[in-house]
């Protein structure tokens, strides 16, 4: 028998979530897996004397050839990530339609401190004191030359506190972390929800409707209202179990409903097979997502995404426990943009929910 031991979850260096954080601290126990792996379950579905032929081992080569060439990590993404490349301003905020001029009411100074928060002033054109430093997102061309305040995760508090900003914005996902450092240098905060894409447009009115943008956020506003309505009804009926893992350096965590990637899942139409009332992410047992056994297994990254990507390659190759899904014996282990799957919704939504329709419903 062998061990296979999940890789331990280093989630408050990454600055996700202190709810999620505290599941981190109780590490999965070691399993123990007697099950063959699925090209030994086969053999044992063929007589003696077949099993003997040259045909049938042939046949058992390509079979298990087959189940490992499923369990590499997508390519193009593999290189996307090899290469470096810092994910673009949302190609939808990008085209939309949105004032050319960037203004904000007399008196305000306000600093983002995520590209996600960046693509939501850069719509309403607010005009921005402070922008942050990040080397997976590109911030919007009007806030070139703007100071730069350190990473989304870690912003450096004296440069932000230089500034003088009148609202420092963030993602709620790092309130917990961040919001009492804000008040130890006397400085206003508000955290947005963009967790969803529910959430990024109800952080598009809050924000219109404090800086006098009323008109500009209702007007995005109603280009979400006019998509879901067509969008809602396109795959009524059909519900695939779908697991979605968020690859961190050296580990991974299972996206609930109420991450980003995981709504995305729902919206799509299809059942993410973990939920949590109050949790984005879970450290979960692979014993308990096999007694689940999802239909599609999807596969995204943050942080650091070659680290993630080689770590999903290693554990879906050396855990043997994998090869016992019906997702991957089924070639349904998909590896999507992480540009497009990240921690914060973004306006590109629809080119993320236009890339999961055939990995949900395909044959």
């Amino acid at each position: 028998m062998k061990k296979y031991k999940l890789l331990s979850v280093l989630i408050l260096s990454l600055g996700i979530l202190s709810g999620c954080a505290s599941s981190a601290k109780n590490a999965p126990q070691d399993l123990e897996i007697t099950t063959e792996t699925a090209a030994e379950e086969s053999v044992t579905e063929v007589n003696t004397e077949a099993a003997a032929s040259d045909t049938t081992v042939s046949a058992l080569e390509t079979a298990t050839k087959t189940a490992e060439a499923e369990l590499t990590v997508n390519s193009d993404i593999k290189a996307k990530a090899d290469s470096g490349t810092k994910q673009p301003v949302s190609h939808t905020a990008q085209t939309a339609s949105k004032p050319m001029e960037t203004t904000a009411p007399e008196g305000t100074r306000i600093v983002a401190t995520s590209g996600a928060v960046c693509d939501i002033m850069d719509r309403l054109g607010l005009s921005l004191a402070g922008v942050p430093e990040t080397t997976v997102s590109a911030i919007a061309s009007r806030y070139n030359g703007v100071t730069t305040v350190g990473s989304p995760m870690s912003p450096d508090m004296e440069i932000i506190k230089s500034l003088n900003p009148t609202d420092v914005i963030g993602p709620d996902s790092l309130e917990n972390d961040l919001k009492i450092k804000y008040d130890n240098i006397g400085v206003n905060s508000t955290f947005l929800n963009l967790r969803s894409v529910k959430g990024l447009y109800d952080s598009v009115k809050i924000i219109g409707d404090k800086y006098g943008k009323s008109a500009e956020a209702d007007a995005i506003v109603k280009e979400y209202n006019e998509f879901m309505a067509s969008y809602s009804s396109k795959h009524s009926g059909q519900k695939p179990k779908v697991l979605v893992l968020m690859g961190l350096p050296g580990s991974y965590l299972v996206a609930t409903q109420n991450s980003y990637a995981g709504s995305l899942v729902e919206l799509a139409g299809g059942e993410n097979i973990f939920h949590d009332d109050s949790k984005d992410f879970l450290t979960v047992n692979t014993e308990e997502i096999l007694a689940r056994d999802p239909d599609v297994i999807i596969r995204t990254a943050h942080g650091l995404p070659k680290e993630a990507l080689e770590m999903f390659e290693k554990e879906f190759n050396e855990n043997d426990i994998w090869k016992h899904f019906r997702a991957v014996q089924n070639g349904k282990v998909y590896d999507v943009d992480y540009m497009l799957f990240g921690m914060s919704a973004t306006f590109d939504y629809p080119r993320a929910l236009a890339d999961l329709e055939p990995m949900l419903y395909g044959d």
